[in-house]
């Protein structure tokens, strides 16, 4: 069974372009635009790990972060997804207490390799 990835992102183009590149390294990937979804989404989808974009307009991503910590929500690694500087996103995932952060990119390999440092092998749903 292949590993889950849930993206949240309100760009079409991102979500679209994210989910294209990790599924052709074989990962099932699901999508929301709006992180008003995720705890519904964590409960249905059962993903192993959530790339988290962090600007978006009804709340950011970094916010949504610290909800779901507050609520117990999280039960796989919510990873901050984005093109801001490294030291900014760093800071941001630390603070709201966020895995870590992937800096968005065009380059699929690159991605599926940050993406596999936040995943176990073979972790369970």
């Amino acid at each position: 069974m292949p590993q889950k990835i849930l993206v949240v992102d309100d760009s079409d183009l991102c979500r679209d372009l994210t989910r294209m590149m990790l599924e052709g390294f074989g990962y099932e990937v699901v999508t929301l635009e709006s992180g008003l979804g995720l705890s519904r989404a964590l409960g249905r989808e059962k993903p192993d790990l959530v790339l988290l974009d962090v600007s978006m307009p009804a709340l950011s991503g970094n916010h949504i972060v610290t909800v779901t910590r507050q609520h117990n929500l999280h039960r796989c690694p919510i990873v901050l997804f984005s093109d801001r500087p490294a030291g900014e996103l760093s800071a941001l995932a630390k603070d709201c207490g966020a895995a870590g952060f992937i800096a968005k990119t065009s380059n699929a390999h690159a991605l599926a390799q940050s993406v596999g440092r936040f995943l176990l092998p073979g972790s369970p749903r």
